[in-house]
């Protein structure tokens, strides 16, 4: 064969190689169950957006879809492992913020006992509050706990049980 073929050959092989890594590893990760957690708002595909009626409520107040579908549980549980109070603040609702100030929420939500594994097993509408139940694996203990949401301005807000406590659920 000749040397120029064996070289645009491997060199096309080279390309087609680079196109497929990215892919590959994203297929790894969702293969593993690694998420990841950004300040960015998730790309929305075309046609996601829908338009809700001011009657009707929000369609599904549980989910968030800046944060990609996760549950406002899990992701103010995600914040807390990772130390960041400033993002936990805005999930908190408005009658926790006008209680406290700021300073003393993000230090309360230093010393929260959040630091576990959640699964959302189901959801109660009483009206205006929500209530999420979690499973909570717990020292190698299944427990069931439940948070309080309120929706304000079409968001899904947690009301805390006792903050002082460092009780987010209740």
């Amino acid at each position: 064969m000749n040397i120029q073929v064996i070289f645009r050959l491997t060199l096309l092989f080279s390309i087609l190689l680079a196109c497929q890594a990215p892919q590959l590893k994203d297929k790894k990760e969702r293969s593993r169950g690694t998420t990841k957690i950004s300040n960015q708002p998730a790309a929305k595909p075309p046609g996601a957006v829908r338009k809700i009626d001011p009657d009707k409520g929000m369609s599904n107040p549980v989910m968030l879809s800046a944060a990609g579908g996760a549950d406002i549980g899990r992701l103010f549980n995600a914040y807390y492992r990772v130390g960041q109070q400033n993002n936990m603040y805005p999930f908190l609702d408005s009658q926790t913020k006008k209680k406290f100030s700021k300073e003393k929420i993000l230090q309360l939500l230093t010393k929260l006992d959040f630091g576990y594994d959640i699964r959302l097993s189901g959801a109660t509408n009483n009206n205006p509050n929500y209530v999420l139940t979690y499973t909570c694996q717990i020292a190698q203990t299944k427990v069931i706990k439940q948070l309080k949401v309120v929706v304000e301005n079409d968001t899904a807000r947690i009301i805390p049980s006792n903050l002082l406590q460092g009780k987010i659920f209740q």
